[in-house]
């Protein structure tokens, strides 16, 4: 990662001149306050760094210093605007979704590598004998041994994620093997399950009561009633009684489109005195602005937190909400800082997670970000852009294996209309209409 220092005479600037120098995809790793404005430390990935670098004129100059700018009036926003920002919000998100997957991937495997051989190495070569004293160092800023330890804390457990998939590769490879001697129509059914998202596992575990005996539309109906029942959903509404909810997710999961939905219904259902949202997304250039918005909008507290702020303090004073939404970022540093923030446990016990995740996201992609969080991190999962992806089997899957009870869905950009509590027989309903959409998959599974 290249990380900058910057100073400026406020955030707006200094948001503007880290754009600027380092690019779109910078994140915020600290900042504290100085006697003349801000001391911002930013960062962003080599890969990414590289790209920009690529794209920008060969004259452009970098700058550290920035000059104070005066704050501007925030603009008030009439409902026409709001719909034109969430859907720029939407394309900003699916952008910044694609890259995380074709670009950085091969950097953090280069990375890990890197890293690991360097330990290993250095560990060989360290001297048997105590070596003389050496003169004082200047200390090491905190702020760079945060990062530094955010990394490690990151490869950990992106270390722990493949020693997970490892795993469950080796434990696939112990199953029995697959009987030969089956029926056409049990073909079919797995051909079926494949198209609509689901690996070679799970679709066994699904056909394993089929009677060759019966027709193939009664094993199928079989089949997907008991995938209806294995998903769980609620049966009231989860934020009948309130609470503490933060909502973590990949890039371009629809954490924020989602937590407006969920807060315009709230504030539609119990009055905006009653309800808060708060954002951890300091790290990413600009991440905090979308929802001071849609606080502006519908006239409820709102609280942007750097890295400097207790969370818990804030949640005290906050107390008497009746909802209270965390938007959090999805980015390596942030999640590293959640899991840091979730060592603690009456902070942990004070909240709960929910996980979002997108219905177009591939399932390697949904097994890696998962695989960053602590076990048991999640409370419920929220299934969003249903509208995007007809097979999202890979979705369906990790909630499972993990028995975590889908609490909404997102069908769509509008606000507030586009999200509805989880029905499992909706969601096969939905998972079904692939089958009718892709009439090649359905000549063959049919």
């Amino acid at each position: 990662m290249k990380i900058k220092r910057f100073t400026a005479g406020n955030m707006q600037a200094g948001l503007k001149t880290i754009s600027e120098t380092l690019g779109p995809e910078a994140v915020i790793l600290s900042n504290r306050r100085l006697a003349n404005g801000l001391e911002i430390v930013a960062g962003v990935d080599e890969a990414e760094y590289e790209l920009f670098l690529e794209s920008q004129p060969v004259d452009q100059q970098e700058s550290d210093i920035i000059k104070a700018e005066p704050d501007q009036p925030a603009p008030q926003l009439d409902s026409e605007t709001m719909k034109q920002l969430f859907a720029a919000m939407s394309d900003k998100n699916t952008q910044a979704f694609e890259p995380h997957a074709t670009v950085k991937q091969p950097y953090l495997n280069t990375r890990i590598t890197a890293d690991v051989r360097s330990m290993t190495k250095a560990a060989v070569q360290a001297p048997k004998q105590p070596a003389k004293k050496p003169a004082p160092a200047a200390a090491t800023p905190p702020v760079e041994q945060a990062a530094v330890q955010s990394d490690i804390s990151m490869l950990r457990r992106e270390i722990d994620g493949l020693k997970d998939m490892l795993k469950a590769q080796a434990e696939q490879l112990r199953e029995p093997a697959v009987v030969t001697d089956i029926s056409p129509q049990y073909e079919r059914l797995e051909a079926r399950l494949h198209t609509l998202g689901f690996s070679g596992r799970l679709t066994r575990k699904l056909l394993a009561q089929f009677d060759k005996e019966e027709a193939i539309e009664t094993n199928w109906r079989k089949t997907m009633s008991r995938l209806a029942s294995a998903i769980p959903t609620p049966i009231y509404e989860p934020f009948d009684n309130g609470g503490v909810f933060a909502l973590t997710g990949p890039t371009g999961a629809g954490k924020s489109t989602t937590i407006a939905k969920l807060a315009a219904h709230a504030v539609r259902d119990h009055g905006a005195e009653s309800v808060a949202l708060v954002s951890l997304d300091w790290f990413q250039v600009g991440g905090q602005e979308i929802l001071n918005s849609v606080a502006d909008i519908l006239g409820i507290e709102f609280h942007a937190l750097t890295e400097h702020d207790s969370l818990q303090e804030t949640l005290a004073q906050l107390s008497e909400k009746r909802l209270v939404l965390i938007d959090t970022s999805g980015s390596r540093p942030a999640i590293a800082h959640w899991n840091n923030l979730m060592e603690d446990t009456a902070l942990r016990n004070q909240l709960r997670t929910l996980l979002v995740l997108p219905s177009n996201m591939h399932s390697a992609s949904v097994n890696q970000f998962i695989g960053l969080h602590a076990r048991k991190a999640f409370a419920a999962v929220v299934l969003s852009k249903l509208d995007e992806s007809a097979s999202f089997g890979s979705v369906i899957e990790p909630v499972l294996r993990n028995s975590w009870p889908v609490w909404f869905c997102t069908t769509g950009q509008n606000i507030p209309q586009d999200i509805e509590k989880a029905d499992a027989r909706a969601l096969i309903s939905r998972l079904l209409d692939a089958l009718k959409k892709e009439p090649a998959q359905l000549a063959t599974a049919g």
